[in-house]
């Protein structure tokens, strides 16, 4: 118990500085714009029957995890977007799979190398590699999904030994509940076996038991996931962007999308021996593609095929050998991330090692046991032999001082996606993400001279991104925004000429580029961008009140007036219709229409 509470209050200590943290990144759409989450704890029915982002925007290719959501419903019952209180919940479940872990480790190790066990939870508490789990609120999903796991685990040894079926039948809710949580646990059902045939053996009747009814909770899952996401009409099989995962980019040899995917899975062994750079993201460019002939490619096979013929080599000697159950936990739960199996919805991501990095963590306490040497025992004494202390303190100190330090990075979006930026210049998304964050600042700014200086700092990052990726969508409508903003109309007119190519349905820059035709006194060219609006987006409301100003101003009032008229019977609600006709009646010199009509129009602005 107090080396429980010792490793919490670590926990705490290390992550304490995330308190004074805000939303970032995927918080928005699960929490600050999620309309279900804030109706609070009634909304819970909802949630357990709705797509993970229903609340934001119903996502052809979503996921079904409700539990997280159900969690972030009841926080905002309690503080609504205080987010002070949410970062202390995430602390906590950390703190509780920290603890949850080492009582694990310690049962898988029989209860007699407790200093390993400790050691392994200690390392898993302070890697800087968890902070994107743990900084970044909407990954409670991963934290209870963990949390839950391990409960199962460890209620189901003690079924293992005392044969309590209630017990069982609790292990399988846990399962279920962590299925709720997050899929990520669904690579269990090859970890389960191993613990309780090899290392927890005292019935092989009960480890069967054990083994079906994860089983079963699983299978469950997945008839539940398929009925919800069928009801909504949500696809299971995503589809995925060259944006959100490059190896998804069309065209791309399969040979290459292989030795890229074997890179990435080489970068994950050097994030956990060195955990630098972290980023909130890995998509195009950031891993440039690969290919066999590549020294790091072929360096990574080598590294995992010794890794597998080690653990091979131990198992055949020993089934309850804990180095290889170390090696087999971390290639069981990579192997859902690593992108050469199936294709998921990222290239890469910190989050995806918080499973594997146990194996890591108690193959690094095992080393640290055998450094020691058979004499220092393999009790809480082995942790304060000189020998131990020697590695163990500095990569303690370390990892603490990186994690602390990376926290801070997690402050807001602009404090993120500068940072990474900065570590990350050939990533598309990231530099996107920098300029987006900072135009939004623009746009929230009072003080002129400070727009300007954050404008100057927007277009820079949103060019970046284009020399990356010059297809990058978002980046060329907000570059094109960017420009007007800064008066350079030409140079908005052909990022939003370019966007109108790409994608002729994207209406906000069909709005922008009007803008940028009636700010130069192009009216005709706005008349020809209106007509063609309508006829590709006709209920872009927008577009009917811009081609009244244009004809407005080229001095052709019917026509004016045909668009305006259009646009009230398609929504008699917006006020721009009644003030552009006011301006219309105006030019005509028919003043009574004129006032009646601006009336109406701030009636409708209240």
């Amino acid at each position: 118990m107090v080396l429980a509470l010792l490793l919490a209050a670590i926990t705490f200590v290390v992550y304490a500085n995330t308190l004074k943290n805000g939303f970032v990144l995927d918080d928005s759409v699960m929490i600050v714009n999620n309309e279900y989450v804030k109706e609070g704890v009634q909304a819970i029915p909802k949630l357990l029957v709705t797509p993970h982002q229903a609340g934001h925007w119903v996502n052809p290719n979503d996921e079904y995890r409700p539990l997280a959501l159900v969690m972030h419903a009841m926080e905002y019952q309690l503080c609504e977007l205080s987010p002070m209180p949410y970062h202390f919940i995430n602390i906590l479940l950390f703190a509780g799979c920290v603890v949850l872990l080492f009582l694990f480790l310690w049962e898988l190790l029989a209860r007699k190398r407790i200093a390993v066990a400790f050691m392994a939870a200690l390392l898993f508490a302070l890697h800087p590699i968890h902070t994107e789990v743990v900084a970044n609120v909407k990954s409670g999903d991963e934290l209870l999904s963990f949390l839950l796991a391990f409960s199962g685990l460890l209620v189901c040894i003690k079924y293992a030994k005392h044969g309590n079926p209630l017990q069982l039948a609790a292990g399988i809710l846990f399962f279920f509940l962590a299925h709720l949580a997050k899929e990520s646990v669904f690579t269990f059902l090859a970890i389960v076996p191993v613990v309780f045939f090899f290392f927890v053996n005292d019935n092989k009747k009960r480890s069967l038991y054990i083994s079906l009814g994860f089983a079963l909770a699983a299978v469950l899952f997945l008839i539940v996931r398929y009925a919800v996401l069928s009801h909504w009409h949500v696809s299971s099989v995503p589809n995925i962007s060259d944006i959100e995962n490059a190896l998804e980019r069309k065209g791309l040899p399969a040979a290459t999308r292989l030795a890229t995917a074997i890179l990435m899975m080489g970068i994950y062994v050097k994030l956990l021996f060195v955990p630098y750079p972290l980023l909130s993201d890995y998509t195009f460019n950031t891993v440039p593609y690969a290919h066999f002939a590549d020294v790091p490619v072929l360096l990574s096979l080598v590294v995992y095929a010794a890794l597998a013929a080690l653990a091979v080599i131990r198992f055949m000697k020993d089934r309850r050998d804990p180095y290889a159950f170390a090696i087999f936990f971390f290639f069981v739960t990579i192997a859902l991330f690593s992108n050469i199996f199936i294709a998921i919805k990222a290239t890469m991501g910190e989050r995806f090692m918080f499973y594997p990095s146990v194996g890591f963590c108690l193959a690094a306490a095992l080393l640290l046991e055998r450094w020691a040497g058979k004499a220092a025992g393999r009790d809480m004494g082995l942790v304060k032999q000189p020998k131990v202390l020697a590695l163990l303190l500095p990569i303690c100190l370390l990892f603490a001082a990186d994690t602390v330090a990376r926290n801070s990075d997690w402050l807001d979006n602009y404090t993120l996606y500068t940072t990474d930026a900065a570590k990350a210049p050939d990533n598309c998304r990231i530099n996107y993400l920098a300029g987006d964050a900072m135009f939004t600042m623009y746009h929230q700014e009072t003080n002129p001279a400070e727009k300007q200086k954050l404008l100057a700092q927007v277009i820079p990052y949103f060019q970046r991104t284009l020399a990356i990726k010059p297809d990058y969508e978002y980046a060329v409508a907000d570059l094109g925004a960017a420009y007007f903003c800064n008066g350079q109309y030409d140079s908005a007119e052909y990022y939003d000429l370019k966007m109108i190519r790409l994608n002729p349905k994207y209406a906000l820059v069909r709005n922008n580029l009007s803008g940028v035709y009636m700010s130069t006194k192009q009216f005709r060219k706005g008349v020809n961008l209106g007509r063609e609006t309508i006829g590709v987006l006709p209920q872009n409301v927008n577009a009917y009140a811009d081609l009244g100003i244009c004809y407005r101003e080229l001095g052709r009032f019917d026509s004016a007036m045909y668009y305006l008229d259009m646009g009230i019977a398609a929504q008699p609600g917006f006020y721009g219709f009644y003030m552009v006709k006011s301006d219309v009646f105006y030019a005509m010199g028919k003043f009574d229409s004129a006032a009646r009509y601006k009336e109406t129009g701030k009636s409708l602005m209240k």
